[in-house]
């Protein structure tokens, strides 16, 4: 049964409202008692019925998942897996929509001026944490404007060195830094991974020259040709020169060890938690969706990171799968701005190097 059917079912007919009349007669507008209590009666169901069944007749069309990643990038990858599963619970079409670039602030922009509550967002946590901090008079507040639905995977972060230099741990990595000041370049992906290492070399007062790419393909093909010494980026890209031999890596530099590379110990247990950060990524909504209604899609996207073929597919795709949770997704970011906080004591965040 539609809403409107509900409606009519329960609505007044006329020859009920003809009997709403003074009570007693000439004294005011008070109903009479039995026409009082239908009346309360309908208000009840209105306020039962009606928010259960916008709910229950969601989504009415398709969805769009608005990601703030380019098509065939790690992040990208992720968002559709959980649109096709969020397609197939929900028996609609869930559409993915690239909208790259800005630190995440191109995507936002165009999810925030759709303002429906069909349309879903996609993106990182440093599109929450950083954008605030590099772009002045950003047309949106992210406290006030998103709000966070579930975690769904953190991107595995790497520390990866070019085979052509003797370094096969952290502490060699040091040493031949300090003892070659300005020698050796390295790059690294975007925003976080850029600012740890960039920290990193401040920490411990070492001199590398910082290489900037257009071209996100580009630094791993560099790095195994010896072009640059060190990359910090994600496990997707990077793999191709260490599968060549050409590089290996160091350390994952997220909280937790990387499924698809389980021996691969984290910087922290090397010893170097100042190496450590996080990928966290998650869906977002706008303010005109329910609290009702982001449950039940948050308990969708938390059914999904269970199921073992979609853990597969996101791990194989250089993930580690999260919870699926808002309060995952929160903490996650409070921690992020936490800890770019005190990044920024240390470098200059818009000109990290």
């Amino acid at each position: 049964m539609t809403i409107r059917q509900q409606l009519t079912t329960i609505s007044l007919s006329n020859s009920q409202l003809s009997d709403v009349e003074t009570w007693p007669p000439g004294e005011g507008v008070a109903m009479r008692p039995g026409i009082t209590a239908w009346l309360a009666a309908f208000a009840l169901v209105l306020t039962l019925v009606f928010p259960v069944a916008v709910q229950a007749g969601w989504p009415e069309h398709t969805v769009k998942l608005i990601v703030t990643f380019p098509p065939g990038s790690g992040n990208d990858a992720a968002a559709r897996i959980f649109a096709d599963g969020l397609s197939r619970k929900w028996g609609k079409p869930v559409v993915v929509e690239d909208r790259p670039g800005a630190e995440g602030t191109i995507g936002m922009g165009a999810f925030l001026s759709s303002q429906d509550d069909h349309t879903l967002l996609y993106t990182v946590a440093g599109s929450v944490t950083v954008a605030p901090l590099l772009i002045d008079h950003l047309t949106y507040d992210v406290d006030r404007d998103l709000v966070p639905i579930a975690a769904t995977t953190a991107i595995v972060l790497t520390l990866a060195v070019s085979s052509d230099l003797p370094i096969r741990s952290i502490p060699n990595l040091i040493d031949a830094v300090r003892s070659n000041p300005g020698k050796y370049a390295w790059a690294s992906g975007p925003s976080l991974p850029r600012y740890v290492f960039a920290a990193f070399l401040k920490r411990n007062g070492l001199s590398m020259n910082f290489v900037g790419y257009r071209d996100a393909s580009q630094p791993q093909v560099d790095l195994g040709e010896g072009r640059i010494q060190v990359l910090v980026t994600s496990l997707t890209a990077s793999s191709s020169p260490v599968q060549t031999g050409k590089a290996h890596f160091l350390a994952v530099m997220n909280p937790t060890r990387s499924a698809a590379l389980p021996d691969l110990q984290t910087a922290r247990e090397l010893g170097h938690p100042e190496l450590e950060i996080d990928g966290l990524a998650g869906i977002f909504a706008g303010t005109m969706i329910s609290a009702e209604l982001r449950s039940r899609i948050a308990a969708d996207v938390a059914a999904i990171c269970q199921e073992p073929e979609a853990r597969r597919k996101l791990e194989a795709a250089g993930h580690n799968v999260l919870g699926g949770t808002a309060d995952e997704l929160k903490a996650g970011i409070a921690k992020q701005r936490a800890w770019l906080s005190e990044v920024s004591g240390i470098i200059d965040v818009k000109n990290a190097q």
